[in-house]
């Protein structure tokens, strides 16, 4: 399994794919097995493949959140966003803190145009999980659109003092010195 697990890492898809495949021969139930095959399937861009690997190691293990989530991501890469969310959302219910699921739910939020609520998922991915760079990411970039959209306070009283400041020069000019 590590040397499949090296393979993968280094992008040699095809080749994991083969060794897993080869394994799964001696040990068709090996759930770990299937889901490092769907994986590699899914990175492969082998879509159909990868949703049976998975699909198959769920038969088995039906409540495994890390063949969910990973079932997750392949139906995000095909731009399948209610079944991912499903999915993800499931995750999320067997694992409540699983990493990066919040995330990817944001994500898909964000895609809708629903900033709000992507942001509520991104706030708590990084709850569960600091060291996910993303979420922090659009965290900051979101943050930042609200804060260009909102008018900061000194400029409002920037604003008030300008226009309280000419009021008084007309009243003068009218009144005189």
């Amino acid at each position: 399994m590590h040397q499949g697990d090296w393979l993968l890492y280094n992008r040699r898809y095809s080749e994991a794919i083969a060794l897993w495949k080869r394994a799964l021969e001696e040990s068709p139930d090996d759930v770990d097995l299937l889901l490092r095959l769907g994986v590699a399937l899914s990175l492969e861009g082998k879509h159909e493949e990868a949703e049976a690997a998975f699909e198959r190691a769920l038969r088995v293990e039906p409540e495994d959140a890390k063949v969910i989530y990973n079932l997750g991501l392949l139906y995000l890469r095909q731009g399948q966003d209610e079944r991912a969310l499903r999915c993800l959302r499931r995750t999320l219910e067997l694992v409540g803190w699983y990493p990066e699921a919040n995330y990817h739910i944001g994500l898909v939020y964000e895609k809708r145009g629903l900033k709000d609520k992507a942001l509520q998922f991104y706030v708590q991915e990084v709850n569960n999980n600091p060291a996910c760079a993303g979420a922090w990411r659009r965290i900051f970039a979101l943050r930042a659109v609200q804060e260009r959209r909102e008018v900061p306070t000194g400029t409002v009283v920037l604003t008030l003092g300008a226009a309280g400041l000419a009021l008084y020069w007309l009243r003068r000019r009218k009144t005189g010195p």
